[in-house]
């Protein structure tokens, strides 16, 4: 299956109205969002085709409805397939900036190798952002 048609697929699931399902149809409803996130993670990890991730970024910017993990891991691939295109560090810094302080300093520091063409430290970073943050003992 492709990225596009997985992406198509997910957010089928997910823009349905969740809460006329009763509790045994949530729990499989998670499940299997769950389910097909890791698959296209896993397709994500093993597409060399860059043509394929702007289609599902594209999707995604329009929709907005995919789980952090999975859109961090395309932005990560694309700039991983692509390493020398700053436009990719800048769509993916912007992505990152849209949940408020989360991803502050991780976006501030991608920018500033990126701006800088340091393109080889600006790949490696951007690949270990990871994507869930832990905010420790907050209070």
């Amino acid at each position: 299956m492709t990225i596009q048609k997985r992406v198509e697929q997910l957010h089928q699931l997910i823009d349905q109205d969740w809460s006329k399902f009763d509790q045994p149809e949530l729990k499989t409803t998670r499940e299997t969002v769950d389910s097909l996130s890791y698959q296209l993670i896993s397709e994500i990890d093993h597409t060399n085709d860059s043509d394929h991730l702007l289609e599902a970024i594209n999707y995604e910017i329009t929709h907005f409805f995919l789980p952090i993990p999975c859109v961090m891991k395309m932005y990560q691939r694309l700039i991983l397939l692509n390493p020398t295109n700053p436009s990719y560090y800048e769509w993916f810094t912007d992505y990152l900036l849209q949940f408020g302080p989360d991803w502050q300093e991780e976006a501030n520091t991608l920018t500033e190798l990126y701006t800088k063409e340091d393109f080889q430290h600006a790949c490696d970073f951007a690949q270990k952002i990871e994507h869930v943050k832990d905010f420790g003992n907050i209070g």
